[in-house]
């Protein structure tokens, strides 16, 4: 029988998670038809074994090399056989029918051809919002994010921010939907020629989103389908700042205003993030002389010797400014 929804799940070093995740979706849909697909982009430990195990109707495909986000993606949906895609990161947890809720909402009775797309409430472990969707980037964007967003607040949020949550309860046209949770038709997906592969990770998902757009297609945002999200666990660097998602995040952030504004565009939107790396490390600098002015401390011998600390303080370190503006202009 050929499912209704493809359910396509991407992972890398998250076997854990792979498993809690596939459990929600078959633990929420019910006898909904779906498949699952699972592509590993060449793990550390391939999970097919652990995966078919415990689920042997799940698809496994095992990529030989890391090929990215959206790549690993796009195999997924050449093999899908449902009249949707739900492109599912392996770090959520659906808290509930999810995919009924999107499948109905595609379906209903009067729902226009150009709603193509929808996504849905995402949240944290703690249950505090999640990022969920995003204003297409901009270089008004990164002009604001120097400081001046400050200034303009709510119209900053709503209009610019790439990183919106779910406030309302209503269902709304929002310009993209994050990549952890895309419900989409597979004939439109296909159509666009899927998630750029230009991407390794990141901006893959407003890419589609501005490819949507220029089409004249809509995305909908609905907060009652509501799915856990981990966040960013095949990335993480110990508990210190993730060099290697900044690094990913620029590379790709200079891909797209290259892809879809232009060369200009992509070099503007570099002198942005480097001016805004400058200000970050002048304003750090400022408050800790402002610190030191404010709590002098008498100059008194120390009568203990001065030991190594055997626990040195690793939780949360600020990250060297010179390194980020080389990771910057390496983009």
């Amino acid at each position: 029988m050929i499912p209704d929804v493809s359910v396509i799940i991407v992972n890398f070093n998250t076997e854990d998670y792979l498993v809690e995740c596939i459990g929600s979706v078959f633990e929420q849909t019910g006898s909904r038809q779906v498949e699952i697909i699972v592509v590993d982009n060449a793990s550390d430990v391939d999970p097919s074994a652990k995966i078919t195990a415990i689920y042997p109707h799940v698809r496994m495909i095992r990529n030989t090399m890391n090929r990215g986000f959206g790549a690993a993606n796009n195999t997924g949906a050449a093999e899908a056989r449902g009249k949707f895609l739900f492109f599912l990161n392996p770090d959520t947890v659906l808290l509930n029918d999810s995919i009924g809720i999107f499948h109905r909402f595609m379906n209903s009775d009067n729902r226009t051809d150009r709603v193509v797309a929808c996504g849905g409430n995402l949240v944290r472990s703690d249950k505090s919002p999640a990022p969920a969707w995003g204003n297409l980037p901009t270089l008004s964007l990164l002009f604001s994010d120097l400081g001046f967003r400050k200034l303009y607040k709510n119209y900053y949020e709503s209009r610019l921010a790439t990183n919106g949550y779910c406030n309302s309860q209503e269902d709304r046209p929002v310009p993209y939907i994050a990549g952890a949770d895309l419900f989409i038709r597979k004939d439109i997906f296909l159509k666009l020629g899927g998630f750029s592969e230009q991407y390794f990770m990141y901006f893959e998902d407003a890419d589609l989103g501005y490819r949507l757009k220029r089409e004249g297609y809509k995305t909908y945002l609905l907060p009652e389908a509501k799915i856990l999200h981990h966040e960013s666990l095949s990335t993480r660097n110990g508990n210190g700042f993730n060099y290697r998602k900044y690094e990913l995040l620029e590379k790709s952030k200079y891909l797209y205003f290259k892809k879809n504004h232009g060369f200009i565009a992509a070099h503007v939107a570099k002198d942005l993030q480097l001016i805004s790396l400058l200000v970050y490390a002048i304003a750090h600098r400022l408050a800790n002389v402002q610190l030191a002015t404010s709590n002098p401390q008498p100059a008194t011998r120390n009568p203990h010797p001065v030991t190594r600390n055997p626990h040195p303080v690793t939780s949360n370190p600020q990250p060297a400014t010179r390194n980020l503006l080389k990771i910057t202009l390496d983009a």
